[in-house]
């Protein structure tokens, strides 16, 4: 079969597609009868493909016939797999099921309104990201620093006296002041002037989820007065 055979042939099965697939076919998720009609075509030129390869004549009403199949068990272009759990095919088998973070899943009566799922997941400890790069800069600076630094700080993160600091660096009371000091100023200059200030900042994503709480609190509010 020629390509110009086969462009042909995609041009009778593609008004079979576009007029049964809106039809027939179960959109999952975000998919939509284009989206569904232009995946059909790329499954119509697979098929057309192997049966050329394989020496097999066809029709397209053929061709049209089993990539519907196709589309309506589940199978697409790009994705026939039934293991995986965002897979349509798998979906369809009820065998998992995607939700949005806007899914109603209960209601809260003090609030009067809906709770949604992403509510429920969200959690009130500080972004990963913020947390995973401030320790990249605290293991960079311990490193390249007086070795004791990493003593002081570890020993103030677990609640230690100071006492038992100074015995963990193997200095005295007094030298433990003086090396906090100096561990401070060095802080300083290593992390920038705006470090207190980034280390206290409410993430935006939380900032906006906080935000969010409290205008839907008004609004219970006001409707309960």
């Amino acid at each position: 079969m020629s390509p110009e055979a086969g462009c042909l042939l995609l041009d009778e099965i593609a008004p079979r597609l576009r007029s049964a697939i809106p039809k027939c076919v179960q959109k999952i998720g975000a998919e939509d009868d284009e989206e569904l009609v232009q995946d059909a075509l790329v499954t119509a030129a697979q098929m057309l493909d192997s049966v050329e390869r394989h020496g097999k004549a066809v029709t397209p009403g053929n061709i049209a016939y089993y990539t519907i199949l196709h589309m309506k068990s589940g199978r697409r272009s790009q994705c026939r797999s039934r293991a995986d759990t965002m897979a349509q095919g798998t979906q369809l088998d009820h065998k998992s099921c995607v939700l949005s973070f806007e899914e109603e899943v209960g209601y809260d009566p003090e609030l009067d309104e809906a709770i949604t799922l992403g509510n429920i997941l969200a959690g009130n400890r500080e972004d990963p990201a913020m947390a995973a790069a401030r320790n990249i800069d605290w293991e960079l600076f311990i490193e390249t620093h007086d070795y004791r630094y990493g003593l002081i700080i570890q020993g103030f993160a677990q609640g230690k006296a100071l006492s038992d600091v100074a015995a963990d660096c193997g200095t005295g009371y007094s030298r433990l002041h003086q090396i906090k000091r100096k561990l401070a100023e060095e802080l300083l200059a290593f992390m920038g002037e705006q470090a207190l200030e980034d280390a206290a900042r409410i993430p935006k994503w939380r900032a906006h989820l906080l935000a969010d709480h409290e205008r839907a609190a008004c609004m219970a509010d006001r409707r309960r007065g």
